[in-house]
């Protein structure tokens, strides 16, 4: 039995569900009669289903970041959270564009690129609130908020209460390593 079109280095056949049951059933025949033919049919069955796991890893990563990406993304946004920070900015430095940037890192980070720089500015807003004296103002512009005004919405959109009430509830204990994470 022959299968030109099924080799490992080509795609596989429409019906690969077909040629793999044929190749299997042929194998099981001949194992009795002609063991060298069934262990070529099992083996070039056995190349079909290994292109098709390679296949299927490839899709998997498809529309990711690479690991390389995902840490100069991220060390790009921690480092520049303090300024109007564009995802197209984010996109330049991983050398995408920025439609194919933000795809990709909703793939791979599960919220979109604004989401998440948005969640770190917050995370730093919480950090300084804890340990400066800084009034909510200066730590609005602190970590790239346009005024305290922009500040007190998305901390509150995100949080669910204000910041000066999530200060004054933390402030007791700035120690609490959950409370930054809260």
């Amino acid at each position: 039995m022959t299968f030109p079109d099924a080799t490992p280095t080509s795609p596989l056949p429409r019906d690969r569900t077909l040629v793999l049951a044929r190749l299997v059933a042929d194998a099981s025949r001949a194992f009795d009669e002609d063991p060298d033919t069934a262990r070529d049919l099992v083996r070039r069955a056995s190349q079909l289903l290994e292109a098709e796991v390679q296949r299927l890893a490839r899709d998997q990563q498809t529309g990711r970041l690479a690991p390389w990406q995902v840490r100069a993304a991220t060390a790009f946004i921690d480092q520049n959270r303090d300024r109007n920070l564009q995802v197209r900015d984010v996109a330049a430095t991983v050398r995408l564009s920025p439609s194919y940037f933000s795809h990709a890192f909703k793939e791979s980070f599960g919220q979109s690129a604004k989401s998440y720089i948005i969640e770190r500015r917050i995370a730093r807003a919480k950090h300084l609130m804890l340990t400066t004296r800084d009034t909510l103002a200066q730590i609005a512009l602190a970590c790239g908020f346009s005024d305290q005004a922009h500040f007190c919405r998305t901390f509150g959109a995100g949080v669910g209460q204000t910041p000066s009430r999530w200060r004054r509830e933390h402030q007791e204990r700035p120690s609490d390593p959950a409370a930054l994470a809260a």
